[in-house]
């Protein structure tokens, strides 16, 4: 080595490059930590409006009439699990329980069953009733289904056979019903030794 050369020291490319990014690096920092930020080239998103709750308007369905405080309406308390291949509790739609033994049930509404505009004709107020059953195999069930006023004169029985009817509730006996006038009723249903009763109350029209 000659006395020029020791007298000074080149640095190299590679170094000289790495020496610029440390001192880019030291820069970017020192502007950001005394409060300048650095140039962005990304947008900053707009700022988002408050939510507000979604206004629905008022439920325009009709209010379900009520029993009268004199008429023991049947609530399906305890209610009746439904062995298969029926629903285990009707669905969710009918507002109702089963009501009975698996000899024979039917489905109330869990306020307690209350009719009203009911078609009439000469002899009375037309209904049709839905009875289940285990047993119910036949297409016209012998369901027998009597009716008597609890305040006041009134009966009416309604012999079979019945029809059959099927639905998102399974099976189901039908026959048709007519109840001579308003007021609380005790339905009583019999089928193949099997009883079962309810008192439903049946109003005017609303």
């Amino acid at each position: 080595m000659n006395a020029q050369s020791a007298g000074r020291h080149v640095a190299s490319p590679g170094l000289l490059c790495a020496v610029l990014v440390v001192a880019a690096v030291v820069s970017a920092c020192t502007a950001v930590s005394g409060g300048v930020a650095p140039p962005s080239s990304v947008p900053s998103a707009a700022p988002r409006a408050p939510a507000t709750a979604t206004q629905f308007p008022p439920s325009t369905a009709p209010r379900r009439a009520a029993a009268p405080a004199d008429c023991p309406v049947t609530l399906p308390d305890p209610a009746f699990h439904a062995p298969a291949p029926y629903p285990e509790i009707p669905p969710a739609r009918y507002d109702a329980a089963w009501y009975g033994t698996d000899a024979l049930w039917a489905m109330l509404n869990l306020d307690g069953e209350v009719w009203a505009d009911l078609p009439p004709d000469e002899s009375g107020l037309g209904q049709k009733s839905f009875w289940w059953s285990t047993a119910f195999v036949e297409f016209e069930p012998a369901i027998v289904v009597t009716g008597e006023r609890l305040h006041g004169p009134g009966a009416f029985r309604t012999d079979g056979p019945g029809t059959n009817a099927s639905a998102d509730f399974g099976r189901a006996m039908l026959i048709g019903i007519v109840i001579p006038t308003q007021g609380c009723w005790r339905l009583i249903g019999s089928y193949r030794g099997a009883t079962l009763s309810y008192v439903v109350w049946v109003g005017p029209s609303a």
